[in-house]
């Protein structure tokens, strides 16, 4: 069975919530169940094709994104002080400012 026509998570998500209602039916026979256990094992295996469709598609607009937007930006490291310095509590109390508040 081809399950390219389910072109979106949506369209087997669908489908899955089907077939989830009809192996719960009690009538239903071992062999339908198993037919439909692995339909449901090859739309999770398309659902999975188009995560990585979809991440690579987002991976290649954000390094479009990226070149456009580089252009005159500076990347710096976080000094060694403020990397170092441990946070506590009255570090999560700050003001309107973003100023740290006394406790």
């Amino acid at each position: 069975m081809s399950f390219e026509s389910y072109d979106t998570f949506e369209a087997v998500k669908t489908r899955l919530d089907e077939i989830v209602e009809a192996v719960s039916d009690d009538e239903l026979s071992l062999d339908d169940a198993l037919v439909l256990y692995e339909e449901a094992v090859g739309l999770g295996l398309r659902a999975s094709d188009l995560l990585e469709e979809h991440i690579e598609a987002d991976r290649e607009a954000v390094d479009e994104l990226g070149d456009e937007s580089d252009e005159g930006l500076v990347i710096q490291p976080v000094s060694d002080e403020v990397a170092s310095t441990p946070l506590t509590a009255e570090d999560d109390t700050a003001d309107e400012t973003g100023e740290p508040v006394s406790a």
